[in-house]
């Protein structure tokens, strides 16, 4: 996916080696990296350099904490959700969510 297309206003990353996490605002990132860019290459470069991780020959254990958040909001059906709990914060952010019949 990228960060154009992030349903997200913020993207938050975490690392589980130097337990840093970070919350940014997506059009900032845009302006920085651009609309096209993988979010996961924009994951990499936000969190490698400054990564606190005791080893540096181990790589950053970053992640997208929201990654599932926005896998159930982009969902094109319920049964495609993969986590059943993102999916009561995915109908803040789409609403074709609440319509549906359970």
């Amino acid at each position: 996916m990228n960060l154009g297309d992030w349903p997200l206003p913020y993207v938050r990353v975490r690392c589980s080696k130097c337990d840093r996490e970070g919350r940014l605002n997506k059009d900032g990132l845009i302006e920085r990296f651009g609309p096209d860019r993988e979010m996961f290459v924009v994951r990499e470069k936000l969190t490698q350099p400054s990564c606190k991780r005791p080893d540096k020959k181990q790589p950053c254990q970053s992640t997208l904490p929201d990654a599932l958040l926005v896998q159930a909001i982009m969902a094109e059906r319920k049964e495609d959700i993969i986590s059943a709990d993102a999916m009561i914060e995915a109908v803040n952010w789409n609403p074709k969510w609440l319509k549906e019949k359970k």
